[in-house]
């Protein structure tokens, strides 16, 4: 116990990261916010080159945050007439329950 208090006091911890900075705003009740991103279909359903096409709140930053939870999202590579549409652009709408 004594020598890893020892090398914790001799160790120098580096500054700890900073999170991205997002702008938040609180509510006072439960909100609806939305985002409409314009993204390119991968190859294996991932999401490219989002961009925010609208937002609403736009105060409170939706589509920023739309944008960073855009790598989680997969879509069928496969259109409904089963053809692939990997490279099309496509819009997706993303909505956020802020409490």
């Amino acid at each position: 116990m004594i020598a890893s208090l020892i090398l914790a006091a001799a160790t120098t911890l580096a500054p700890a990261p900073q999170p991205t900075e997002m702008r938040v705003q609180r509510v006072s009740e439960p909100t609806m916010a939305v985002a409409l991103l314009s993204c390119v279909i991968q190859r294996d359903g991932a999401l490219a080159g989002c961009k925010v096409m609208a937002e609403s709140p736009s105060e409170m930053g939706v589509g920023e945050a739309a944008l960073m939870m855009s790598s989680q999202y997969r879509l069928d590579p496969l259109g409904p007439d089963g053809r692939l549409r990997t490279g099309e652009v496509v819009e997706v709408p993303v909505q956020i329950r802020i409490k």
